[in-house]
């Protein structure tokens, strides 16, 4: 009964975090910050060696009699090794080393006479390691918790050390707090979510550069899961320099929202700034892009027409107060003019009025068919049968031209012309043909006919002010004409909305074209995104989840940003409105000191700087592995920090591979299309069955009947 009792305690999730055979030392000082340990070189050597920033466990209890133990033992400390201490008699062993290398006289020692006797051998094989002080593992309502610190610690007691390996270590790296684990559920019951998401592998432990012993074998390595609760309705930092992975861990990313969403079939859109051009496009790293992977359900965009990609940018002529808006804004950049006109003309409303209101819905007919001969006028794209069409009553059309009902429609070149000649006869002329202050083209109520904002345009139009002056005019209009596409008829910023509402995968393809324009269409569209999420939620309806990915942050979310600014706003706001934000870049310092504050998952892999690695240490516990990180380039070798761990963790993040997703995606579908023909065949099974009984019943009724009838006869 008692060794019953044993075999069910060692099964208990406390006691399974010691393994004994992995013995490596004791404590000899603790408090509540660190420890330093004494350990030997044999049992390192029975570990495969205790690498830098690799787990221990101590406890002082004994696994194999675990239920002898007191109520203040039954706790085990998890630590991390940061580094080595001097022991006491560090100093004499050092001596005694130095002298026996003094008396050798070859690098190698034939005769073991001549080396040292056993107890000094024993004696120098023992060091001591500093290790951080991670937390406490013990049960509580019958479950495993893990806190951030230790409750207390005892001078005298005999804390004894080990090494997690395998399930052990499997066990710590991916623990989860139990209030967490519930609140998880919440949090994917309020974003729509009610299946059950399974914690996705991302990669294995690797605790150094050096990867020789502590992962020899497959076997051997550890595997590191994330809870995709961590991703959506969060921010999440991808950090490292060029070339270490931070675009695989994105794309790995991408695929495991995506298959979550179809699990729970769920819409969940993703916007990829796509910086470089190696999401939209396949390269030679990978043997396919995003787009390859998951054709069906992701649409590119590009500031240049190219085949299979959709314009980024829109139709000034379509798009008006998007476009105007545009303008206004190059215009601020490129133009220091105080021309009275223009100032007039970047205070001008092309928002429709209600058509009810038949006049002012005239008024403004008029204003936006200016505003496009302005754009015409400045060599803007069309179509080439592009009309305008405005209503001007009959005593308009025969001071300008009798022939003409602009309401029939004209073209850019034939409104030019109208308009043009509609300034001529503004106002009356004295008999030597100068103008008046006396206005000519006046509606049949006697006011203005054009009203401030149109004369402002109509000037404009003619580069010539009140006074018959020269200005700029249409020209300043010019510096706008890259983000103008005449290809657009629908606004690409409520579009791209649309398709992610829709849980598409949008990839911007940034790679070609303007940097300005780049940053500026990027802000664009991120604005709206951001409060068009913040409206259906303000009108008490539910936004959709969208993760917007930014690779190169540095260039569009910068330090000095105000925190009234889009992306500010989206880091600090975004979880609100359902919106996750994962950006990746090589300078921590660069990005926005509130977008850092309110990141929840940490990806960094090598940083070259010191000043980088300093901006880094303040959060977490990075600075554990400052060193690490300023040495180690491999590739992928990355330290982790989730909203759900407790704790950094170096792992081995997993290559992207797009043939093994692409054949995981055909293998499920393939099994559905089995599953549905299987339910096809079942139901036509049971339909052959149901009509072969009925068949009986009907026969077995006729026999019966016959046999009625004949034992009748027979009476």
């Amino acid at each position: 009964m008692e060794n019953l009792i044993n075999e069910l305690v060692k099964s208990d999730q406390l006691v399974s975090l010691i393994q004994k055979k992995n013995f490596v030392g004791w404590i000899y000082s603790i408090d509540y910050e660190n420890a330093l340990v004494v350990t030997n070189d044999d049992w390192k050597y029975s570990v495969k060696g205790i690498p830098h920033n690799s787990f221990l466990v101590a406890t002082s209890f004994d696994p194999d009699r675990y239920t002898e133990t007191t109520e203040n033992e039954r706790e085990v400390v998890l630590l991390r090794v940061v580094g080595t201490c001097k022991l006491p008699q560090d100093d004499d062993m050092i001596r005694t080393k130095i002298d026996n290398y003094q008396n050798q006289t070859s690098a190698y020692i034939e005769d073991p006479k001549k080396d040292f006797d056993d107890i000094t051998k024993n004696r120098i094989q023992f060091g001591g390691l500093n290790c951080r002080v991670l937390g406490t593992f013990y049960i509580k309502n019958q479950e495993l918790n893990l806190g951030s610190d230790i409750e207390s610690f005892y001078v005298s007691m005999r804390m004894n050390v080990f090494m997690p390996k395998k399930e052990a270590l499997e066990k710590i790296v991916n623990y989860v707090d139990p209030i967490r684990k519930n609140k998880s559920r919440e949090e994917f019951k309020s974003l729509g979510i009610n299946c059950d998401i399974e914690p996705f592998k991302i990669g294995t432990v690797r605790y150094t550069s050096t990867d020789r012993l502590h992962r020899a074998n497959e076997q051997d390595k550890v595997p590191f899961y994330i809870q995709p609760s961590d991703f959506l309705a969060r921010r999440t930092a991808v950090l490292g320099m060029t070339r270490t992975g931070k675009s695989n861990m994105i794309k790995q990313m991408v695929s495991v929202v995506k298959n979550m969403a179809d699990k729970c079939n769920l819409k969940i859109g993703q916007l990829i700034y796509d910086i470089n051009g190696e999401y939209a496009n396949a390269n030679k790293q990978d043997n396919g892009s995003i787009s390859d992977i998951y054709k069906e359900d992701c649409i590119r965009y590009r500031m240049v027409k190219t085949e299979g990609f959709k314009q980024i940018l829109n139709n000034f002529y379509e798009q008006l107060q998007e476009g105007y808006e545009i303008i206004c804004d190059t215009i601020r950049e490129n133009s220091n003019s105080s021309a009275n006109d223009i100032k007039m003309f970047m205070g001008t409303s092309f928002e429709e009025p209600d058509k009810q209101d038949i006049s002012l819905h005239n008024r403004w007919q008029v204003r936006v068919a200016l505003y496009k001969v302005l754009l015409y006028a400045a060599r803007f794209e069309h179509d080439i049968d592009y009309k305008v069409y405005f209503t001007a009553n009959q005593s308009i059309r025969n001071i300008v031209n009798p022939e003409i009902d602009p309401s029939l429609g004209l073209t850019l070149e034939e409104a030019k012309e109208w308009f043009l000649k509609a300034r001529e006869n503004l106002y009356e002329k004295d008999e030597k043909g100068k103008k008046t202050s006396q206005l000519k083209l006046v509606s049949s109520s006697g006011k203005p006919w054009f009203d401030d904002d149109c004369i402002a345009m109509l000037n404009m139009l003619a580069c010539k002010n009140a006074d018959d002056h020269y200005i700029n005019g249409y020209k300043i209009l010019v510096h706008a004409k890259p983000y103008h596409s005449k290809e657009r008829s629908t606004d690409v910023t409520k579009e791209i909305y649309d398709y992610l509402q829709d849980g598409k995968i949008v990839v911007l393809d940034l790679s070609v074209g303007n940097a300005i324009l780049r940053e500026k269409l990027s802000k664009k569209i991120s604005n709206y995104i951001f409060n068009r999420s913040m409206q259906y939620f303000t009108e008490g309806a539910t936004p959709p989840n969208i993760v917007i990915y930014i690779e190169e942050a540095h260039n569009l979310i910068g330090k000095g940003m105000e925190l009234t600014d889009t992306w500010p706003r989206i880091a600090k706001e975004g979880a609100k409105y359902k919106i996750s934000l994962v950006y990746a870049t090589q300078e921590v310092s660069s990005i926005h000191p509130n977008i850092l504050a309110n990141t929840e998952n940490w990806f960094v892999s090598h940083l070259n700087s010191e000043k980088e690695i300093g901006e880094l240490a303040r959060f977490y516990d990075f600075a554990d592995f400052s060193e690490s990180l300023l040495r180690s380039q491999d590739v992928g070798f990355t330290r982790v920090k989730t909203l759900s761990s407790p704790f950094v963790v170096p792992i081995q993040i997993d290559k992207f591979d797009p043939e093994k997703i692409i054949e995981s995606r055909w293998n499920k579908c393939h099994i559905k299309m089995n599953m549905q023909i299987n339910l096809h065949i079942q139901i036509l099974l049971i339909t052959l069955m149901l009509k072969t009984f009925w068949k009986i019943v009907l026969l077995w009724k006729s026999q019966a009947k016959m046999i009625l009838m004949k034992s009748q006869i027979s009476l």
